[in-house]
């Protein structure tokens, strides 16, 4: 469930996985309703960050600081149903000029695979 972030967020989907084929990306991104998924075959934006699963997201402020970084979500394997939602809160607080309560979560989520 996100909200709605107005136009002051750019939200980029990254693919970094090297075992996943541009055609692959293409349907799950069209499946889940993902706009654009730029491809990083060779992990340079997810070495770039630290990346270690996938799902794992990055919010950045104005300034270009990481202000988040982690889940999107509470949602494990003994929870299936998200009750926090980390990504949110932490757009909704730089939206309202404040730094996120919460800086970082736990990741949940496959091994980026880096090597075929």
């Amino acid at each position: 469930m996100f909200v709605q972030w107005q136009e002051d967020v750019t939200m980029l989907s990254i693919a970094s996985n090297r075992n996943e084929d541009a055609e692959a990306v293409k349907t799950v991104a069209e499946a889940r309703g993902l706009p654009t998924v730029l491809l990083d075959v060779d992990c340079q934006v997810a070495d770039l960050f630290d990346a270690k699963t996938t799902p794992h997201v990055f919010a950045v402020d104005r300034e270009g600081l990481l202000r988040y970084r982690g889940a999107v979500d509470d949602v494990a394997f003994r929870q299936r149903i998200p009750t926090r939602f980390f990504l949110d809160m932490a757009i909704e607080s730089m939206l309202a000029g404040q730094l996120p309560a919460q800086s970082e979560s736990p990741l949940f989520g496959c091994a980026i695979v880096r090597e075929i």
